[in-house]
Formats: C-alpha cells, sequence, structure tokens
C-alpha cells in the first residue's frame, strides 16, 4: 500500500521524541530518520505549529497538543477497554484493571472490572485513578517491560519482558499476586491490563489470558 511519504516521516519523527525520556536534537532527528537536516527542520516546524513537539534550548519534547491527543484516546480506550476487562474478570475470578502510564516514573489505574462470580474469601480493588511507582506492581513492572533494555532494569522487569508478562506477589497490598501484559498507546510510555488476586491460581493459564487481553486492546487502537 502506497504511504504518503512527507506523513510518514512526520509521524516517525514523532514517535521517536516521543521515546526520549531527555528529548533528541534536529540533528538526533535527522540521523534516526535518515534524512538532511533541513528536511528534519521543516518536519520539526511543521509539527511545531501544531503544539505536537516543543524546543526547550536545542532538543524536541512531546508538545501540548500530544497531551491533548493523548487524553482523547484514553477516554476512548476506557470503554473499548470495559469490556475485555469485564471478560478477564469473568474469565479467571479476579479483579481485572487497565492501566497507563503517567509521566516516565509512574503509572495510573484507569478501569477496572471485578468477576460475576467471585472465587476467593477476599476480593481486591484497586481505586482507580490513583498513582504508583512504575517498578511497584505488576502493571507498572508491565509498562517498564514494554522499553529497550536498561543496565537498571531490575530482574522483575528484564523477566517480564522475556516472558511477555509480569508476576508481582505483595508490592502494592500484602497477599496479592497481581499478573499483567504491556501494550503500546499512542503519546504514552505505555499501558498494561492485568489482574490481582489474593487466592492462588495458576499463573501460567491466567497469563496467557492477560496477554490475550493486552493484545485485544492493542489491535483495538
Amino acid at each position: 500500500m502506497a504511504t504518503l511519504q512527507g506523513l510518514d516521516r512526520g509521524l516517525r519523527a514523532l514517535d521517536l521524541v516521543s521515546r526520549a525520556a531527555d528529548g533528541l536534537t534536529v540533528a538526533d532527528l535527522a540521523a534516526q530518520l535518515r534524512i538532511d537536516r533541513a528536511v528534519a527542520y521543516r518536519i520539526v516546524q511543521t509539527l511545531e505549529e501544531h503544539a505536537l513537539v516543543s524546543r526547550q534550548g536545542k532538543r524536541l519534547r512531546l508538545g501540548a497538543g500530544a497531551a491533548a491527543l493523548a487524553g482523547r484516546f484514553q477516554q476512548q480506550l476506557v470503554p473499548a477497554a470495559q469490556p475485555v476487562l469485564q471478560e478477564l474478570a469473568d474469565a479467571t475470578g479476579t479483579s481485572a484493571f487497565l492501566t497507563v502510564a503517567h509521566g516516565t516514573r509512574e503509572c495510573v489505574p484507569v478501569a477496572g472490572a471485578r468477576p460475576a462470580v467471585q472465587q476467593g474469601p477476599v476480593e481486591v480493588g484497586y481505586r482507580i485513578g490513583v498513582r504508583h511507582p512504575l517498578e511497584k506492581g505488576a502493571n507498572g513492572v508491565a509498562i517498564l517491560a514494554l522499553q529497550p533494555p536498561h543496565p537498571d532494569d531490575s530482574e522483575e522487569v528484564t523477566r517480564a519482558r522475556e516472558l511477555g508478562y509480569s508476576v508481582t506477589s505483595g508490592q502494592l497490598q500484602q497477599g496479592a499476586t497481581g499478573i499483567a501484559a504491556g501494550f503500546e498507546v499512542p503519546g504514552a510510555a505505555g499501558a498494561s491490563v492485568g489482574v490481582v488476586a489474593m487466592h492462588e491460581f495458576d499463573v501460567e493459564s491466567v497469563a496467557a489470558l492477560v496477554k490475550e487481553a493486552a493484545a485485544r486492546l492493542a489491535r483495538s487502537r
């Protein structure tokens, strides 16, 4: 299928800027896109006109327009995710959650579902909208596992990257075990879908259902 070269380059440039925690220079952008610096400047100027990137000194970072688009995407993502979460909760007998990265260090649950039939003596529930560090809890670890490998990665993040899902116990709530799988979302560091429960369950079978749910949400973007 034929694509529009200018639009393709602009979208790729926006993606590269979004993934650079410290921002990118125009020279960096030109090198990564393998284009002339003059072309890179025109792309940046176009993105700036739409507030999708902003210049801070010589470095480019996402602009307010990108945040607005991401916010609208999340508003659309939550309704689309709700039936997927409910199916996951009912299939596993656990509470299911959708979590989105909040900046580069935190994440926040934005939607949840509880099973129609409770399978354990105690039901776990996270408060929607309450942020916590990415490195704590299966949902945050799954988001970190989406990023390229880094020397400072924890064993949990490395393991999650290898398996395609994360497993943590007792990090956000004593006695609770969580399983989550990450997926990419526009304008954010990532998202994850997962489950959490106080009772014992078969990790591999539940993980397979969690990964399937994440794949469905990734396709629905």
